[in-house]
């Protein structure tokens, strides 16, 4: 399995979703069924403040808004990454050891490498090849075994030592007189605890269940230890395939595409994973992929197949020490399957394309809630993050925000808005309305992302029951609000 980059941007910071959304009756329409949180509504309107304090409760209210982003923005900088570039790497060379040593066994038809083996090997050139640049000395109670299915499992200790080039910077070697990257000297230990890689299978079907995980992984000591546990043993993957086919390690779909087999769909679960180092707590309690396979057969017999993803799910939490985080993060996108079998063809140039007139439904939940700090001088303040979006397409050229509610200072801004689409799916323009009470503020934002405003800076009025009570404005990227009242309020 191929390991990704985990970072506190990853859980608890952006999302940029595109996609699809429906044309049939089978349209997933609300979440309900998902045990998702539905739509959000509109809060209750508060009839005890005036018209004009009501327009600039709601500059007040996106004022802090912008304040409190611009001060997680400043507070997570240069921090966004919980792991350094040494635990990285690190990482990498941990989840490669034992494929590499998969690869080794499976060559050579060996079914266990022990302590006493591996050493026995030290100087064997073609087992270093494998190994390519890292270096073992396992302890006693290291072994690697693959059983008669061809899955690995792998426990125990070992250090490891890895030798990699940085070609970012070159010295001269005087012996050569060439410039050379220069050569980084790693040593770690590693405890393996229930390490199993069941994604591979000798025996030809058409379905497929592998299992990918571990009780724990203990990589490096001390102030540098990452720690990963799963003891539900982490990924299970299914597919299934139009044809029998023997499953490889990394479960690699195009290579079985080029075998003229098709995938006709394969679901990736990883549930209750948690990873620690340093100050910080990544928690994937659940996460979900799922894919179709699309192809077409062009009229020289090629068969030109892409794979299609149809659903991400994901429920986790991050914790950090500095800057204080406790967030808990679910999104859930899910496209209609009915849609994409129905709807959705392959090209003979191998694109996708809907059917004229016709579109794939889809709807995104997106909530995060929990805390993050700001720093107010030398004191500290929690930022209370409660925020929940719902997206939905809602015709061929139309994605609608149905929904978004972010509370601040107990306060909540509410927003809907849309997002339209040209022929080529990219976006054309974007419009958001924002209410809070009676107050309304609508935007307008281009195809460049860029707020549309006239030439006097004005973004928008400033309406509460359809009457207008001042400007938004926007000049030399400072925002302001400008009241009838001739008083104004600095947004930033």
């Amino acid at each position: 399995m191929k390991v990704f980059q985990l970072t506190a941007l990853t859980l608890a910071s952006t999302l940029l979703l595109t996609g699809c959304g429906s044309d049939s009756d089978n349209n997933i329409g609300s979440n309900n069924n998902s045990g998702l949180p539905s739509v959000p509504t509109k809060p209750p309107v508060n009839n005890n403040i005036t018209e004009i304090n009501q327009a600039k409760d709601i500059i007040n209210t996106a004022k802090q808004f912008v304040a409190d982003n611009v001060a997680i923005t400043d507070a997570y900088k240069g921090a966004s990454d919980i792991l350094t570039e040494r635990q990285q790497q690190r990482i990498n060379a941990t989840f490669e050891l034992p494929s590499v040593l998969s690869y080794y066994m499976k060559e050579k038809n060996i079914s266990t490498l022990n302590a006493t083996s591996i050493n026995a090997l030290a100087k064997d050139e073609e087992f270093n090849n494998y190994l390519n640049g890292i270096t073992l000395l396992p302890k006693a109670d290291f072994v690697a075994t693959i059983n008669n299915k061809g899955q690995l499992s792998v426990t125990g200790a070992t250090s490891v030592k890895t030798e990699t080039f940085d070609y970012y910077d070159y010295v001269l070697n005087p012996q050569t007189g060439q410039y050379e990257p220069t050569m980084s000297i790693d040593n770690f230990d590693v405890v393996y605890k229930g390490f199993e890689d069941a994604l591979t299978t000798t025996e030809s079907a058409t379905s497929f269940t592998g299992k990918f995980g571990f009780d724990s992984i203990n990589i490096g000591s001390g102030t540098d230890a990452v720690v990963f546990t799963s003891p539900s043993k982490g990924i299970t993957v299914t597919g299934q395939f139009s044809d029998k086919v023997i499953v490889d390690e990394e479960f690699d779909l195009d290579d079985i595409n080029n075998k003229g087999i098709t995938l006709e769909k394969a679901v990736m679960k990883l549930d209750s994973v948690k990873m620690q180092a340093n100050d910080s707590t990544i928690e994937a309690k659940g996460f979900e992929l799922a894919f179709l396979g699309m192809s077409h057969k062009r009229a020289d017999g090629q068969l030109v197949t892409l794979t299609l993803p149809t659903a991400i799910k994901l429920t986790g939490n991050l914790t950090k020490g500095a800057p204080a985080t406790n967030a808990s993060i679910t999104l859930n996108a899910v496209a209609n399957e009915a849609d994409i079998k129905n709807i959705v063809k392959v090209t003979a140039q191998g694109n996708l394309t809907e059917d004229v007139n016709r579109f794939v439904g889809m709807d995104v939940v997106l909530a995060l809630k929990g805390t993050v700090a700001k720093k107010n001088g030398t004191s500290t303040t929690l930022i209370p993050l409660d925020i929940q979006a719902n997206l939905k397409r809602t015709a061929r050229n139309v994605i609608e925000l149905q929904g978004l509610s972010a509370w601040v200072d107990g306060k909540n801004l509410y927003m809907t808005g849309k997002t339209n689409l040209d022929a080529n799916y990219n976006v054309m323009d974007s419009q958001l309305k924002i209410t809070q009470n009676n107050a309304v503020i609508v935007l307008n934002v281009d195809a460049d992302n860029k707020f549309i405003k006239d030439g006097m800076g004005k973004l928008s009025d400033i309406m509460v029951n359809g009457k207008d009570f001042g400007d938004l404005l926007e000049n030399n990227g400072k925002l302001s609000a400008k009241f009838n009242d001739n008083s104004i309020i600095i947004l930033g």
